[in-house]
């Protein structure tokens, strides 16, 4: 019983593991969270407030699903490869040359994808960092210039866009002047802003699962090879074994005089 159990843990790529569950949780929060804060921010700020749309951010919205879709796929993937690959396993799966071979291109592969993807969520990581920041300059905004004064305190006071680098055609589109609008802005701000930071953190959290992926599968490839050199040796070796059998049956017997018996 304790053999079997010992037997399987040496089958169980933990590597692997851990990096598929810290890219899977990561995913998942990075996408539930981004697709919360940007709902907040496309319905609450921009379309009730600015009364302009931003159609680019609701398909940023719908990529964010397809991303969590792809990369829980991929994660699960590159799990199923690192059991394939590590201990007994490796040895009855990648036994021959040409599995061996397929093993090699396989891992191979395998790291190209991560790697794009890991600068892709580099990408993103900096896209979260932007945010954050934004976050917290017009919550700095909010906190010193909205919430401590009162409505009348507020009457000439507009919260503009084009502090940011944001222009507008239409008229007054790009500020915000009522005093109930310029609380609305800053409450809206404020349940966004720790979503974007989870998202953030999520985007690390992936990042680092990544390049753990990378690790174990430049690991795994050069245990893939290593049991090519090592299929190669033991065929040899049995070769070698076959002919000194072989051998030592056609040798003639020993010669025997006629005085010996």
């Amino acid at each position: 019983m304790a053999g079997n159990f010992f037997q399987c843990l040496g089958r169980t790529p933990f590597a692997s593991l851990l990096a598929a569950l810290m890219v899977i949780i990561g995913t998942c929060v990075f996408c539930g969270t981004s697709f919360q804060a940007l709902q907040l921010i496309i319905v609450g700020v921009f379309n009730n407030l600015f009364r302009f749309n931003l159609n680019w951010l609701e398909v940023l919205q719908v990529l964010f699903v397809v991303i969590g879709v792809v990369m829980g796929l991929f994660a699960i993937i590159l799990l199923i490869f690192g059991f394939l690959a590590t201990g007994s396993t490796r040895n009855n799966i990648y036994s021959g040359p040409k599995c061996i071979m397929g093993g090699r291109i396989t891992a191979a592969l395998f790291m190209l994808i991560s790697y794009v993807l890991t600068l892709g969520w580099l990408a993103l990581m900096a896209v979260g960092m932007v945010s954050v920041t934004v976050y917290a300059s017009v919550d700095s905004i909010c906190t010193n210039e909205i919430y401590g004064k009162r409505a009348e305190e507020l009457v000439t006071y507009c919260f503009n866009l084009t502090r940011f680098g944001v222009y507008r055609e239409e008229q007054n589109s790009d500020s915000v002047c009522d005093y109930a609008n310029l609380r609305a802005l800053c409450n809206k701000v404020t349940e966004a802003g720790p979503l974007f930071c989870v998202a953030f953190g999520a985007t690390v959290l992936v990042v680092v699962g990544m390049v753990h992926f990378l690790i174990t599968l430049a690991a795994n490839y050069t245990r893939i090879k290593i049991s090519r050199e090592l299929t190669e040796y033991r065929d040899a070796v049995e070769m070698e074994e076959l002919e000194l059998h072989s051998t030592e049956k056609k040798d003639p017997p020993p010669y025997r005089d006629a005085s010996d018996s």
